[in-house]
């Protein structure tokens, strides 16, 4: 029968083997969820930018191209991340506005600004929210507002590494917390290991895999690295769409861009 002392060197040793095994793992899956949370779907994290976007979409046979500016600011303690996406082209929505204020916890508040009516409205039922950011994109305003944020709604898995496009990537497994409704009954989530940039997302519903977006075209630019291209395929509309960051700089923007209210007088230069 094994001494005291015996016990007690075999205890330390089960003690420092598991702390090893710990270390190893490194990062848990909220951690790393965490870091992705930092980032907008345009990149950067905290402060104030401008950045240029193309939108390509592609429904029934025919792509119809659409440009925007975009101004953000994020990271402002105690307020909620802001961003203010102007329509230029094609003229038909020219000078359209969308507003968004995400804030860390809770439902994220979005305006619209319809030039032709001069209207501000604040966009409140689900039907409104969902509604496809562009016709035939895929991609929702509620897409728009949130970008990459899961943990209030999901409970995430760290399920193992692989590489995608030659990237070493964590793969999560993101499934609805308990009492919390969701768009998705499952997410698969690709996260790159080195700066925490979003690789690839797969939306499943009910088993059945409904949207893919995936990232592409890594660059390092004043605001650091990351994608400036992401696709997004919607197999339950058969639709899909492209986003493309033709450009974005750290710049100061004004309060006023992103006040509901004044959105309707609002001179922005240059545009």
């Amino acid at each position: 029968m094994p001494n005291m002392k015996q016990v007690a060197v075999w205890a330390l040793l089960l003690v420092a083997g598991l702390s090893l095994w710990a270390w190893a793992q490194g990062l848990t899956a909220d951690e790393i969820l965490d870091q992705v949370e930092e980032k907008s779907i345009m990149g950067g994290a905290i402060g104030s930018m401008i950045a240029t976007v193309k939108l390509d979409v592609t429904a029934q046979g025919e792509i119809t191209s659409y440009t925007f500016k975009v101004f953000s600011l994020r990271g402002t303690e105690g307020e909620p991340d802001k961003t203010l996406i102007v329509y230029l082209a094609p003229e038909l929505v020219s000078g359209t506005m969308f507003l968004t204020w995400t804030p860390e916890e809770g439902d994220a508040r979005m305006w619209l600004y319809l030039p032709a009516l001069g209207l501000v409205k604040e966009l409140i039922t689900p039907e409104s929210r969902q509604q496809e950011f562009v016709q035939g994109s895929g991609i929702t305003r509620e897409d728009i507002a949130q970008g990459f944020k899961y943990r209030e709604d999901y409970q995430a898995e760290l399920v193992g590494e692989e590489e995608v496009d030659g990237m070493a990537a964590y793969l999560l497994l993101l499934t609805p917390k308990e009492g919390h409704k969701t768009d998705w009954t499952e997410i698969k989530l690709w996260v790159e290991k080195e700066h925490f940039n979003v690789l690839k997302v797969e939306s499943y519903r009910d088993g059945a895999l409904a949207k893919v977006i995936t990232a592409s075209d890594f660059l390092e630019d004043d605001l650091g690295y990351g994608p400036h291209r992401f696709e997004f395929q919607n197999f339950e509309e058969g639709t899909s769409s492209v986003i493309t960051l033709i450009d974005r700089k750290a710049k100061e923007i004004p309060e006023d861009f992103f006040i509901a209210e004044k959105l309707s007088t609002l001179q922005i230069e240059g545009l």
